[in-house]
């Protein structure tokens, strides 16, 4: 299985350029080494959602994007996740499963999913389901419960690997007691299980977006709701939660270094960099010497 710890090239859409904060967060990339590519033809900014999910350098599994949440009304958003590798000629490994890779949390023990994947392939048996998911992915499925009132149902917005056998469940207690602890039972039965929260006067609305970061090799980039420098002559907004969100991760993750990165705009939209971005890994090419 690839991990974000693997990973070594970053790709985004051209219409994360869309946004105000966009210029800024490529450039924090490229000026942190990481190499970053434009995917083409794609119809929105969330890169993770309709691109193929990587289980090995030469290996992609490629599933359905049409996601029930874009339905009638933004079918015009749905990327075609089939013409784009042809593009790219990346070659997938069709899975015949419908699917968001939003909600494909790769892990050293297994992916991790929300089992709204299954009212989405209803066209299948749970067994079916679960059969294609394994051999498709050649890893365990790890199912956590769909809480409805978030209506993507995705993974990466829960909980991410930051250690093998460690996981980070985000602040769900705050909005759910009772789908955190269904988290931290199910978790907790397979990983050692770290929660973020941040005890502030006066909580910002959007600060679930923490665990949504990126990593890149092993550098953490992670999503501030803080304004980084002022917009239209304003006065910079400061965030609480920014500085506690810094303050665990580099507690949890001492051996990565942490960036900080403002995307308040596409937090403002439903996600953060992770579902912004797609990183891969690439094999290095080879120098003179092994040739």
């Amino acid at each position: 299985m690839i991990l974000d710890s693997d990973t070594n090239i970053v790709y985004v859409s051209k219409q994360l350029l869309d946004y105000s904060q966009g210029i800024d967060i490529l450039g924090i990339l490229r000026e942190n080494g990481v190499s970053v590519d434009f995917i083409p033809t794609t119809r929105d900014v969330w890169a993770r959602d309709f691109m193929p999910v990587q289980i090995a350098e030469d290996k992609y599994v490629g599933y359905e994007y049409c996601p029930d949440y874009l339905y009638p009304k933004y079918t015009l958003y749905i990327t075609n996740q089939a013409r784009v590798c042809d593009e790219m000629m990346i070659d997938t490994i069709p899975s015949g499963i419908i699917l968001d890779g939003g909600n494909v949390v790769k892990t050293s023990k297994g992916i991790i999913m929300i089992d709204k994947v299954f009212q989405e392939n209803r066209h299948l048996t749970k067994i079916e389901l679960i059969n294609r998911l394994e051999n498709a992915f050649c890893s365990e499925i790890i199912f956590l419960p769909w809480d409805r009132s978030e209506h993507f149902g995705h993974s990466d917005g829960i909980c991410r690997e930051i250690l093998p056998g460690k996981v980070l469940l985000t602040n769900y207690h705050r909005y759910s007691k009772k789908f955190a602890t269904q988290f931290h039972q199910i978790l907790s039965s397979h990983f050692d299980v770290e929660v973020l929260d941040y005890e502030v006067a006066k909580p910002h609305k959007n600060n679930w977006c923490y665990i949504n970061y990126l990593q890149v090799s092993g550098t953490i980039f992670l999503p501030q709701l803080s304004v980084m420098r002022p917009l239209n002559g304003n006065k910079c907004n400061i965030v609480a939660e920014d500085s506690l969100a810094i303050e665990q991760f580099q507690r949890l993750l001492s051996d990565c270094k942490i960036i900080p990165v403002a995307c308040s705009e596409i937090v403002e939209d439903g996600g953060a960099l992770n579902c912004v971005t797609w990183n891969i890994k690439k094999p290095r090419p080879k120098s003179l010497l092994e040739i």
